[in-house]
């Protein structure tokens, strides 16, 4: 019997709750802040994890934003450290979607970064 609610809770659980970071909000506008208290990172491009509003985050001591552009991609990203900018990312993508230029600023706007990166796909086949 515990086997089979162990099962069915696997089942239950999202895929957004077991991939920590990888979490996109439900509904995406483009030029919209979206906030979490936390991040990853893959292949270089930051992901932001549980979306929460700003409220919510604000109260830590560290939280992030991000802006998506129409395509759903990250096109900002900011770090915050006690309500000031820690560092911020910002990627522009090439015409085919595979690569992404990426510049890093500290928080007095000075580029620390500036690379060129490959973007993998997250469609599955």
């Amino acid at each position: 019997m515990n086997k089979i609610i162990l099962c069915m809770a696997m089942v239950m659980v999202s895929p957004a709750m077991l991939c920590a970071g990888q979490f996109k909000p439900y509904e995406i506008h483009a030029g919209a802040s979206y906030y979490s208290n936390e991040y990853t990172s893959n292949n270089g491009i930051a992901e932001l994890g549980d979306e929460k509003n700003i409220e919510e985050v604000y109260q830590n001591y560290n939280y992030y934003e991000a802006v998506f552009d129409d395509q759903e991609r990250i096109v900002i990203f900011k770090a915050y450290e006690k309500g000031a900018i820690e560092f911020s990312e910002t990627y522009s993508y090439d015409e085919s979607g595979h690569q992404a230029h990426k510049v890093v600023k500290d928080s007095e706007g000075t580029i620390v970064i500036e690379e060129t990166i490959r973007v993998e796909s997250t469609d599955t086949p």
